[in-house]
């Protein structure tokens, strides 16, 4: 099972896996202060198909950050 922690801040972005920082506020511009919020899987591909992939989710929270967006 793996862990994600996702920051979005602003435009900039953090995300560590499993506890270990895999991208760290790199910026994304264009990015909506509001919108949907969606979950994506890239699954394998094998001999030019897509394989069947089992995917679930749980634990999700999510937390709006307190303070100035810019810092």
């Amino acid at each position: 099972m793996d862990t994600f922690h996702i920051i979005m801040k602003g435009d900039r972005l953090t995300v560590t896996l499993n506890e270990k920082l895999i991208i760290h506020d790199a910026q994304l511009p264009g990015i909506p202060r509001q919108g949907p919020l969606a979950l994506q899987l890239h699954p394998e591909r094998k001999d030019g198909e897509w394989g069947a992939s089992l995917v679930q989710f749980r634990n999700i929270r999510i937390k709006e950050l307190n303070g100035d967006a810019a810092q």
